[in-house]
């Protein structure tokens, strides 16, 4: 059997830490292009081996009881929790899913969607001609506020000034090169001891909220006899609408198993970092692209002023987006929020002639798979007319080469939110604006999501004519 691909010598071993150091993808492709689609980096624990490709997506992700998410997270254990969705399997995890479905599903979709949307709303209302944005970092804060308030309730929304600056010290250490990153939370550091106060700090806050509503028994957490608390006016002056309540309510709630207070801490807390960072990762991406590429602003401009539902917000009416939904695959493909996937195999298997033993952190690539040249005409090319199905030669790629949400049972529990989200965020951004685009070259950075390192930023320009008055747009580059 022969030995596993990997860097040995020390000028082997510099020059991967080097490609992992300036960001997760550049190490992934030093991997697949020095080593092939089967290679291990890393020392002790660390130690990975990576499978790349949709034949080895589908080995992993299809078996379930071989490749298992406990053990392959422990870096999210102080973050996410013992219980989070993340870092369990098995029926633990099915059980504390299946009591989370209802904020994520109908009803509870539809509301996080309405929340969302209104917050993105609001943020594209405060820009004004010349001011530069970091449309990314604005539109993700955007997610966040609408996040904290559907996850947490109105309670603790009244608190988001404190939360989200604790919710970003945890995410400059989340967002460190993955070599920092081990190391950090291995090893004393002022980063570890902010990151651990912060997360000591929004757990304190989520542990009083579940107390004080199963001591007032008062789950949707709104205060006495059902009304928000005082000075609280809802999204832009609207309560909120009929649904499952916020996630805490939904975890409380009688329907189903019983939580712990550590199962609701770890599924809220989870929920949050999971939530607005990869959705804001991929609107932040598809703007870019669109912006990016010429005629593409243009034409989502156009589809969003001609369609039935100007401002989307269903499912339904999304679908009406046909070029804006192309745009958003193409961006998820081109730039998938989740960049790596790793699971701990529990026992020994052979994967394309090398065997991979027992108890080993093995890892598939999202980002890899889809720029894969074996998979994909013009990989590094973003091209939304290649989802037009209607063209010559078009396939649909399958589960395992296209999987911006994952797939099966582990696939993202926000899917159904971010599937609307994107589009019709998108295509509020196009009819109200044109952003000139003054961030050309991006860095990647994030762990948690691939987001770009130093922003994305635009220069807001002036409205258009054919906008009402109150709207804002942008000067369009073409």
């Amino acid at each position: 059997m022969p030995a596993i691909p990997s860097p040995r010598t020390p000028a082997q071993l510099f020059r991967a830490g080097r490609a992992f150091q300036h960001s997760l993808p550049e190490g992934l492709e030093h991997l697949r292009d020095t080593y092939g689609p089967v290679s291990a980096f890393g020392i002790g624990p660390t130690r990975t081996h990576f499978l790349f490709g949709p034949d080895a997506n589908a080995l992993v992700m299809k078996n379930e009881d071989n490749f298992r998410f406990s053990g392959a997270y422990d870096m999210l254990r102080p973050i996410a929790g013992n219980t989070a969705l993340v870092t369990t399997d098995g029926e633990p995890h099915a059980r504390r899913k299946r009591k989370a479905r209802p904020s994520f599903h109908r009803g509870g979709a539809e509301e996080s969607t309405r929340l969302i949307l209104a917050s993105i709303d609001a943020t594209i209302d405060s820009w004004r001609p010349g001011q530069h944005v970091d449309v990314h970092g604005a539109l993700r804060s955007a997610i966040r506020s609408a996040m904290l308030r559907q996850f947490c309730g109105e309670r603790l929304a009244a608190r988001e000034d404190y939360l989200a600056t604790e919710l970003e010290r945890i995410h400059e250490l989340m967002d460190r090169p993955l070599p920092q990153q081990l190391i950090a939370w291995k090893l004393p550091s002022t980063a570890r001891r902010r990151a651990l106060d912060a997360i000591a700090a929004v757990e304190r806050l989520i542990y009083e909220e579940i107390r004080r509503r199963r001591r007032e028994r008062d789950p949707g957490g709104r205060g006495a006899e059902g009304r928000p608390p005082a000075g609280d006016p809802g999204v832009q002056g609207q309560p909120p609408a009929d649904g499952p309540g916020d996630l805490i309510s939904v975890m409380l709630s009688a329907d189903g198993p019983t939580m712990s207070d550590q199962e609701v801490r770890d599924m809220v807390v989870s929920a949050l970092i999971a939530g607005y960072d990869p959705v804001g990762s991929g609107l932040g991406w598809a703007v870019y692209n669109s912006l990016n590429t010429p005629g593409v602003w243009q034409r989502l401009r156009e589809e969003a002023s001609a369609a039935p539902a100007p401002d989307a917000t269903s499912a339904a009416e999304v679908r009406e987006l046909r070029y804006t939904q192309w745009v958003v695959q193409e961006s998820l493909r081109t730039h998938p929020p989740v960049v790596m996937s790793p699971r701990r195999c529990v026992r020994s298997f052979r994967f394309q002639g090398h065997l991979i033993p027992g108890g080993s952190l093995v890892a598939v690539s999202e980002y890899i798979t889809h720029r894969s040249l074996a998979v994909w005409r013009e990989p590094d090319r973003f091209l939304p007319e290649r989802w037009d199905t209607s063209r010559e030669g078009h396939r649909a790629p399958t589960p395992f080469e296209y999987l911006p949400y994952g797939y099966g049972g582990r696939r993202c529990i926000g899917a159904n939110i971010a599937s609307v989200v994107l589009p019709a965020a998108l295509s509020r951004l196009a009819r109200r604006t044109t952003l000139e685009l003054r961030t050309r070259r991006p860095q990647f950075g994030g762990i948690p999501a691939l987001i770009p390192r130093d922003g994305l930023f635009v220069e807001v320009g002036a409205a258009p004519r054919e906008e009402k008055a109150g709207s804002v747009l942008t000067k369009d580059p073409r």
